[in-house]
């Protein structure tokens, strides 16, 4: 990152040169490759171009000698580790579906779900029970958002699931009240049941749970020291 602030930089083979700022034919290639945009070559090397001269510019008025300058790039640099981090711990995640999940999700597909939502202020009201406030809703289950879902497939009627903490909102917990049809229930997979699909949201949902799991795990284990 250094190098973009750096306009005195010696190259070998060098392709294109914007004031002092000389870029080689191997990080031309490089930089084109991993364009984002479906720029062309010539296009590309345009909007190179114009970004190079703000760079530049930006350190003639010493931007990137400002402290608020400084601390957005901190900002970026760990917002980006953090992200490296749990896009590579996600992709590590091996997870299976099982055709009872798959079955289930397809009978559900076709029903009507009651549900009773139980909101606490705070975690520690919902595991003592007080100021508990109750909300009891009809829905059918393709309705319902993806974590919801994820919910009820793992419930049957008079189960609770476990408690869910909302952050700022407080904290949670559902239990599936009744199912009742919506249809009468078809042979074979069910209208509008994309096999594909269902499987890839089952899989996203657990693991999205086990990175929950093991992000937990890094603080219950952590030296956390707060001053009261």
């Amino acid at each position: 990152a250094y190098g973009l602030f750096d306009a005195r930089i010696t190259v070998s083979d060098p392709m294109l040169s914007i004031n002092d700022r000389i870029f080689s034919q191997a990080e031309l290639t490089s930089l084109l490759a991993h364009d984002p945009t479906d720029q062309s070559p010539d296009e590309f090397i345009e909007s190179l171009i114009e970004q190079q001269l703000l760079i530049q510019e930006a350190i003639r008025q010493g931007i990137n000698q400002e402290e608020s300058f400084r601390r957005s790039v901190e900002k970026f640099y760990e917002q980006s580790l953090v992200k490296i981090l749990l896009d590579r711990k996600h992709d590590s995640l091996v997870v299976d579906v099982s055709t009872d999940e798959m079955a289930r999700y397809e009978t559900l597909m076709s029903k009507q779900l009651t549900i009773k939502k139980m909101l606490y202020p705070t975690m520690a009201d919902l595991k003592n029970r007080t100021n508990e406030l109750e909300e009891t809703v009809e829905t059918a289950f393709i309705d319902l958002s993806d974590d919801l879902k994820f919910i009820m497939l793992n419930l049957n009627p008079g189960e609770t699931s476990k408690p869910m903490n909302l952050g700022a909102m407080g904290a949670a917990m559902y239990r599936l009240e009744k199912i009742v049809p919506l249809a009468p229930a078809g042979g074979g997979y069910a209208k509008g049941f994309d096999v594909k699909r269902v499987s890839l949201f089952i899989q996203g949902m657990k693991k999205e749970r086990l990175l929950d799991q093991w992000i937990a795990d890094i603080k219950e284990s952590a030296e956390i020291w707060r001053k009261k």
